[in-house]
C-alpha cells in the first residue's frame, strides 16, 4: 500500500498586514507555533495554513522503499491510487530512477561508457564537454576516459594536445540538461536546436541533435530509465543541403603538387639535419653563437645531402587515384598493400566493412619512391596533416577557408568524378557498381550524384544491347536480306523450292550487292 506524506509549508498570515506573513517548512512546526504566540502577545489575530503545495507518496518495490514527489494534494491522491491499482495487476512502473537522475548524470555515463567504443568518440566527447561545461559542471579529460575504457575503437588512436580554445559557441539553452531526465520535454531540446542553428551550421546542429537522441537512446536502452513516452518525440531535426560539389579547376592540381613538393623538400632537409646533428656533427656548442654557427654549417651540408622523399605528394596523388578517405589513407598499412595484384586491402572502414583500395600502375611507381621505415604508408598524424595541407594550400594560392576551400576529403570526391568521366569515355563505360566498388559506399544513394557523368557509357551500352543483326531487314512482315548478308544472287535462284535436302546457301566471299526483289526474298525464306 502506498502512503502519502504532506510536505507542504505552514504560512503565518495576519489580516492587513502582509508584512508579517512568514512562511515554515512542514518540519518547523514548532517554529510557526512560537510565532504564532508572539503575534497573539503582540494583540494580532494571526491565521494559520497549510499550503497545498508539495507532497511526497511512499511505496514498496521488491521491498525497497520508493518516493514519488507531487505538487498537490489531488495529484497526490491520484498517484497513490494509480500505484496501488498497477501494483496490483502487475503493471506498475517504478519511474523514481527517471525523476531522480539528471540528464547530464546520462550524459556523463555515455561519455565513459558508451562513447569511446565509436569512431567518432573525438567529436562526440568534445561536444559532451562543451555542454557540461556551458552548464557550469564539471568537464573531463577526453583522452584519460578513453584510454580507461577497455572496448575502445582504436587502442592507439592518438589526441591532439589541448589548446583551451572552445571547438563551438557557447550555448545558453543547455541549461535543460541539469533536468531530471524523467522531465525533459520536446521544448527543451527544440529551444537549444533554434539557438544553435543561429551560432553554428546546419550540419553541425544536425551532428549535436543526432547526439542528443543517441543519448537519450541510451539511457532509456542501456541505464533503464523508464519514461512515458521518449523525451524527443515531436524533435525533427534540422532541414539542410551540404552536399559539396568541389572540383580541381584549371592548374589547381599543379600549384597544389608544387607546394607539395616543396613541403616534401624542407622536410626531408629537416630530417636530414637531425641525423647530421645526431651523428656526425658533436663538436661542442656551448654559446649560441657556436650553435647557430653549426647550425649553418649542418644546414648547407643537409641541403646538398639530403634524400628527397615526397610523401605529401605522393598522398595527394593517393587521394586522386584511389579515392581513399582521410581516414582510410592514414590507416594503410604496408603489409596489407599487393602491389602485384594492384590493390591495398582494409580491414575496416568507415561502414564498418571491409574493402580493397584499387591500385592503378602509376601510383605504384609513387609508392616505390617511399621508405619503408614505418609500417603505415603514410606516417602522418592528423594534427600534422591538417597543418601542412594549410602550408600546401596556402602556397598554391587555393582558399583555405569559405564556400570556395578545397578540402582533403574533396579529393576523394574529385578521384570519384574522374573515374565516372573516364567511364564515360571508355567502351562500354563504368557503372554505379563499378563506381560503388572504387569508392567503397555501402548505399548506391550516396553515388547519385555522380550519374551526370555517366550518360555517354550508358549510352554505348545501349547501344550495343539494341544492336540487331544487319544482315536483314523487315519490310511488311517479311525478312529482306541487305548488303550485309554477302549472298551471290545466283545461289538464291539455284535453290529448288520445297527441297529439304537442298544444300544451305553459303555466304559469297564478295558481295555481288543488294539481293534482288521481294520474290526473291520470299523464294529463299520459304526454302530455308
Amino acid at each position: 500500500m502506498a502512503s502519502i506524506e504532506n510536505k507542504s509549508r505552514t504560512q503565518v498570515t495576519v489580516k492587513n498586514r502582509s508584512d508579517l506573513t512568514k512562511h515554515f517548512p512542514y518540519n518547523k512546526s514548532q517554529a510557526a507555533y512560537d510565532y504564532v504566540q508572539q503575534l497573539k502577545a503582540d494583540g494580532l489575530k494571526p491565521s494559520v495554513t497549510v499550503l497545498d503545495e508539495a507532497y511526497l507518496v511512499r511505496f514498496k518495490v521488491n521491498g525497497k522503499r520508493r518516493s514519488f514527489a507531487c505538487s498537490s494534494e489531488k495529484e497526490a491522491l491520484a498517484t497513490k491510487k494509480r500505484i496501488e491499482s498497477e501494483q496490483e495487476y502487475g503493471l506498475f512502473i517504478d519511474h523514481t530512477k527517471g525523476h531522480q537522475t539528471s540528464f547530464a548524470d546520462v550524459l556523463v555515463r555515455y561519455l565513459h561508457e558508451e562513447a569511446p567504443k565509436n569512431k567518432g568518440y573525438l567529436i562526440s566527447a568534445y561536444t559532451i564537454n562543451s555542454w557540461l561545461r556551458d552548464a557550469g559542471l564539471p568537464t573531463y579529460d577526453i583522452a584519460a576516459v578513453y584510454a580507461a575504457h577497455p572496448g575502445r575503437a582504436d587502442p592507439k588512436r592518438e589526441f591532439p594536445k589541448p589548446n583551451g580554445k572552445r571547438m563551438s559557441a557557447r550555448s545558453e539553452k543547455i541549461d535543460f540538461i541539469c533536468k531530471a531526465f524523467a522531465t525533459l520535454e520536446p521544448e527543451d531540446f527544440r529551444d537549444f536546436i533554434n539557438e544553435r542553428l543561429m551560432e553554428v551550421s546546419p550540419a553541425t546542429a544536425d551532428r549535436e541533435f543526432d547526439l542528443l537522441r543517441v543519448v537519450c537512446n541510451f539511457g532509456i536502452d542501456f541505464c533503464r530509465i523508464p519514461v512515458a513516452i521518449h523525451p524527443m518525440k515531436g524533435v525533427k531535426s534540422p532541414k539542410y543541403w551540404n552536399e559539396r560539389n568541389r572540383r580541381l579547376r584549371g592548374d589547381e592540381e599543379q600549384r597544389l603538387m608544387a607546394a607539395a613538393e616543396d613541403e616534401d623538400r624542407k622536410a626531408s632537409i629537416a630530417f636530414r639535419v637531425e641525423e647530421l646533428l645526431a651523428s656526425k656533427y658533436t663538436q661542442a656548442t656551448e654559446t649560441k653563437y657556436q650553435r647557430l654557427q653549426l647550425l649553418k654549417v649542418v644546414q648547407a651540408d643537409a641541403e646538398a645531402s639530403y634524400v628527397h622523399v615526397p610523401l605529401f605528394a605522393t598522398f595527394i596523388q593517393f587521394q586522386l587515384m584511389t579515392g581513399a578517405r582521410k581516414s582510410e589513407a592514414l590507416k594503410a598499412t604496408w603489409d596489407r598493400a599487393d602491389l602485384e595484384g594492384m590493390r591495398i586491402f582494409l580491414p575496416e572502414t568507415k561502414n564498418g566493412r571491409p574493402r580493397n583500395l584499387i591500385v592503378r600502375t602509376a601510383l605504384i611507381h609513387l609508392l616505390g619512391q617511399l621508405p619503408r621505415t614505418d609500417e603505415r604508408i603514410f606516417p602522418i598524424s592528423e594534427a600534422r596533416l591538417r597543418k601542412v595541407w594549410t602550408r600546401i594550400r596556402v602556397a598554391a594560392r587555393i582558399p583555405v577557408e569559405g564556400d570556395d576551400a578545397l578540402y582533403i576529403h574533396d579529393l576523394r570526391h574529385e578521384a570519384i568524378s574522374r573515374v565516372a568521366e573516364a567511364g564515360s569515355n571508355t567502351p562500354g563505360g563504368f557503372t554505379l557498381t563499378d563506381l560503388q566498388m572504387f569508392s567503397g559506399h555501402r548505399d548506391l544513394r550516396m553515388l547519385l550524384r555522380y550519374t551526370n557523368l555517366l550518360p555517354k557509357g550508358l549510352a554505348q551500352r545501349l547501344d550495343a544491347a539494341f544492336a540487331g543483326d544487319e544482315s536483314h531487314t523487315t519490310h511488311k512482315g517479311r525478312r529482306r536480306l541487305t548488303s550485309k548478308a554477302e549472298v551471290k544472287l545466283e545461289l538464291v535462284v539455284n535453290t529448288p523450292l520445297g527441297d529439304s535436302d537442298a544444300p544451305a546457301v553459303q555466304p559469297a566471299s564478295e558481295s555481288d550487292g543488294d539481293v534482288g526483289s521481294t520474290d526473291a526474298n520470299s523464294h529463299l525464306e520459304e526454302a530455308a
